[in-house]
């Protein structure tokens, strides 16, 4: 006669040691998973669709590139890295400071300042300045970010650009990376903020149909920020028919968005001296040119115009911003292909500038134009983001 027996009292024990080691064994491989129906999921997997900003890449903006129209055979470059500006327009060699130069090329853009051989730097005397001075004023107004310097890293809501351990001034950012890369910009160009002393009247937010941000704003005390502004508010009528400007209180409208969207509102182009003079085809052929040769670098490109009114706006120039791929994506990207996953990019940026990070993050190959099956994938992906 037998009786039920109990089970021995090591099972649970030898069953646990067991699960650890299988754990521990799955971990070396990075294959951890607490429900299986995530890797069944997984291992049906033949595409998957990333998003590119903040994803693919650092979502940490930094201008490098600027052109305007008032100096048509001149390149401008930036130098620096990250939102600290408590370097910037001193001269120095802190990696994280910067400054505005002019060269001959927006091919490669380097970092190292002691390149500054080959590069002359823009200061406050330069010819350069008023044209400078009116771009970068005018992205600063049309903007919503804000950059301060602390002495403390307690700020949870902000950007923090500062890894320093002697008490030196930190960098703090709020808002859009693309905004506070205008703004670390313009502190490197040596153009102050000019918010302060103007007071917004008006605001049309950037929308995906307008591809544009617009802003109305007039100087507090009377007196604008640069020269350009000056003239701008005082500005009479196209047609000649009054004697009075456009805007009887000195307010201007400040835009930023699509080169395109852009240059297709302006009738006029900042000179050297801040004036305004008429925008022709072969200007615009110029900056779109320009405008394509950043995309093609990887660069998000943004233009600013300023003006008395939406429908007489006088075309400042454009800004080229850098936002590198994120570390390891291209090996990530390399191992889903060899897995047989297919990598696509969904972006908002121009094909140019899509091509070119897709290809820095390992997602197009080659050097030259996509494939026929390519350039199909990224004409579905745009349609289908509208």
């Amino acid at each position: 006669m037998y009786t039920k027996s109990q089970p021995p009292a090591g099972l649970p024990i030898c069953v646990t040691v067991t699960l650890a080691l299988g754990v521990l064994r799955m971990a070396r491989h990075q294959a951890i998973v607490k429900k299986l129906p995530a890797v069944e999921t997984l291992g049906s997997t033949t595409v998957i669709c990333s998003d590119k900003t903040g994803t693919l890449t650092q979502n940490e903006m930094t201008a490098r590139s600027v052109y305007t129209l008032a100096f048509p055979s001149i390149s401008f470059g930036l130098t620096g890295v990250g939102y600290d500006v408590s370097g910037v327009g001193v001269g120095t060699r802190k990696k994280n400071g910067g400054f505005l130069f002019r060269s001959a090329s927006t091919e490669r853009l380097e970092d190292d300042e002691s390149d500054g051989r080959r590069v002359q730097r823009v200061t406050e005397s330069s010819m350069e300045f008023k044209a400078i001075s009116a771009l970068f004023a005018t992205a600063s107004i049309c903007n919503n970010a804000s950059i301060n310097n602390n002495h403390n890293n307690n700020n949870n809501n902000t950007h923090n650009n500062a890894n320093n351990d002697n008490g030196e001034k930190s960098t703090m950012a709020m808002g859009q990376p693309t905004e506070i890369a205008l703004l670390v910009g313009s502190a490197k160009a040596s153009v102050p903020d000019p918010r302060p002393i103007y007071h917004r009247l008006q605001e049309i937010p950037f929308s995906s149909d307008r591809k544009r941000m617009e802003v109305r704003a007039r100087p507090v005390g009377g007196a604008h920020t640069c020269a350009a502004f000056a003239l701008a508010a005082r500005r009479l009528p196209p047609s000649g028919d009054s004697n009075y400007p456009i805007s009887p209180d000195g307010s201007l409208y400040f835009v930023k968005g699509m080169p395109e969207s852009i240059l297709g509102e302006c009738r006029t182009h900042t000179a050297a001296d801040g004036s305004a003079v008429p925008l022709t085809e072969v200007g615009k052929a110029r900056a779109l040119s320009q405008t394509r040769r950043m995309a093609a670098c990887g660069l998000r490109v943004l233009a600013v115009a300023y003006g008395p009114s939406l429908e007489c706006l006088t075309f400042a120039g454009i800004v080229g911003m850098e936002d590198p791929p994120r570390e390891g994506v291209p090996e990530s990207v390399a191992q889903l292909e060899k897995s047989g996953v297919k990598v696509l990019m969904v972006t908002g940026d121009s094909k140019e500038t899509a091509v070119a990070i897709a290809r820095r993050c390992g997602i197009l190959e080659g050097s030259h134009s996509t494939s026929s099956d390519q350039e199909g994938d990224w004409t579905t992906f745009r349609r289908t983001s509208l």
